[in-house]
């Protein structure tokens, strides 16, 4: 077995794409060389640390033609993309996504590390634009715990709940339709469909592997097959709701270490 060449930098290498996988406020710095050379790009979620530097990221490939995939795993998942091609006119939104505590806390806070993958899915899920943000922190500055409501322009509302605090891992997701209720254990990967109090178990390939087809979709990207689903647009529309949320929090956070 031969190792892998290591190099501190990416000056003279020759390369055609690159997976940014550094902390988040590192990613303009690496990406944007990247991108502007024409390097394709997969960025970990989120894109980037702020929304001045994720349209930075968007614009750079813009210029260069090169692709920009950003890392929201869960659209990947059979649960989510057997939900999302069969669910009819949504009427609520409901995601639940919690974790254990680490014994390395990340560096980000709940929200751009847990609740952004929810944003996301819930964006993809409408199609809308946000109309409004209600944001609330149970352990008081949104570090650990936030929960938010999103209300679209279609007049969709969104709850999202994320936690590291939880005893247990969760991440469900449930959306009411116009014919019923979707059940997404995206743990477990399985769904189900409620309607009229009957429920229907949906078959799934629970042997399917989320980041080979992430990573996959992205090397097609590259070689100019179809572009990706999560783009630059999608990563930033996801970053600015989740920063909007983290603002929400922000005053009360402000009052509390006063």
């Amino acid at each position: 077995m031969h190792g892998a060449d290591v190099s501190p930098t990416v000056d003279g290498l020759d390369i055609d794409a690159a997976i940014v996988a550094v902390p988040t406020e590192s990613h303009a710095a690496v990406a944007g060389p990247l991108l502007a050379d024409g390097i394709h790009c997969f960025i970990e979620k989120p894109v980037a640390e702020s929304a001045h530097d994720a349209r930075s990221l968007i614009a750079a490939a813009a210029r260069s033609g090169a692709v920009l995939q950003v890392g929201h795993i869960e659209r990947f998942g059979a649960a989510f993309e057997a939900l999302s091609e069969a669910t009819g006119r949504v009427g609520h939104i409901a995601c639940r996504r919690h974790n254990p505590p680490r014994p390395v806390p990340p560096t980000v806070d709940v929200v751009l590390d847990l609740m952004i993958h929810d944003i996301d899915l819930a964006l993809a899920l409408d199609g809308t634009p946000v109309a409004a943000i209600r944001a609330h922190a149970p352990d008081g500055i949104g570090q650990e715990c936030c929960i938010a409501e999103l209300r679209f322009e279609s007049g969709v509302v969104a709850l999202l709940s994320a936690s590291r605090l939880s005893p247990v891992v969760e991440r469900n997701l449930i959306v009411h339709d116009d014919k019923g209720v979707w059940f997404a254990d995206l743990t477990q990967k399985t769904l189900s469909r409620t309607i009229g109090g009957d429920v229907h178990e949906i078959a799934l390939d629970t042997e399917r592997d989320n980041l080979a087809l992430e990573i996959g979709e992205f090397i097609d990207a590259a070689l100019g097959r179809r572009p990706p689903r999560v783009d630059g647009a999608a990563g930033l529309a996801a970053l600015a709701v989740a920063n909007e949320i983290r603002a929400a929090i922000a005053p009360l956070s402000l009052q509390l270490s006063a």
